[in-house]
């Protein structure tokens, strides 16, 4: 299926790992133009050596904090500077802080996640909003958790973050529609992590190294998942990237869950 994507010009926040550089991978494939930004340096270049080997087309890195005051503002700027144009924005970064149950939460917990997940957000929407308003053409993706869902005693902050993230992103699709932007949250479930991490579980567990992240998920928080396993970062990307082309123009304000059948 071609998703119309060849020369589209997209910006993923939180690409040097994980969903966001499986998505800034995928869109290269697709034919995109993409800007990538991440804190990490050596993370980053390491993914853009991996683009250039897929012959992707002039991928551009940004190093940089999004959760510092105007960060997105430099990413979109530079990202439009380079290509042109913006089509589209992935909202992936929001380190994970710590954790508690409310009555243990101190302010600072609080404004990790406000700050490091809800912000990160709420600044790169706000910069690409005036791009994609001026070609009356975008397309947002954010990301929230399955777990504003299915509460924890202890992610009391961070899923309440994450629930202002999709309710951003409901926001700005009602608002922004008419201007031709449409925007969409994913709600991912259990995601793997690396094949040292799955190595090392599968032999504490003694199961499969496909299976070893859900083991750790089932057994310490008692989660269910029908597919009995992790996602792979490829299969959240694979959502990212149909979300942001063509074929999805007349999806707005959903959040999708992308979570194996987890039991909420």
């Amino acid at each position: 299926m071609d998703l119309h994507l060849r020369d589209r010009v997209m910006l993923v926040i939180g690409a040097s790992d994980g969903i966001g550089a499986a998505t800034a991978k995928l869109l290269a494939r697709e034919g995109a133009r993409v800007a990538l930004a991440a804190r990490r340096g050596d993370a980053l270049d390491r993914v853009v050596d991996e683009m250039r080997l897929q012959n992707a087309p002039d991928p551009l890195p940004l190093i940089l904090d999004a959760a510092s005051e105007g960060a997105a503002d430099l990413a979109v700027d530079r990202t439009v500077e380079r290509f042109g144009a913006l089509h589209g924005l992935v909202v992936i970064a929001s380190p994970m802080g710590p954790r508690m149950p409310l009555h243990e939460s101190s302010n600072a917990d609080w404004r990790h996640y406000i700050d490091n997940g809800l912000m990160i957000a709420v600044q790169a929407c706000r910069a690409a909003l005036a791009p994609m308003r001026r070609q009356r053409d975008g397309a947002i993706v954010t990301t929230a958790a399955y777990s504003m869902r299915a509460q924890k005693g202890s992610l009391a902050a961070y899923t309440a973050a994450k629930a202002a993230v999709a309710s951003l992103t409901k926001n700005i699709a009602k608002t922004y529609g008419a201007d031709g932007i449409r925007a969409n949250c994913i709600a991912p479930g259990v995601v793997e992590k690396d094949a040292a991490s799955s190595v090392e579980l599968a032999a504490r567990y003694g199961v499969p190294p496909e299976r070893a992240r859900y083991e750790f998920v089932h057994r310490e928080f008692g989660m269910n998942v029908a597919l009995e396993r992790a996602g792979r970062h490829e299969e959240f990307a694979d959502m990212i990237v149909f979300l942001l082309s063509r074929r999805a123009s007349y999806v707005t304000g959903s959040t999708i869950n992308i979570d194996g059948g987890t039991d909420f």
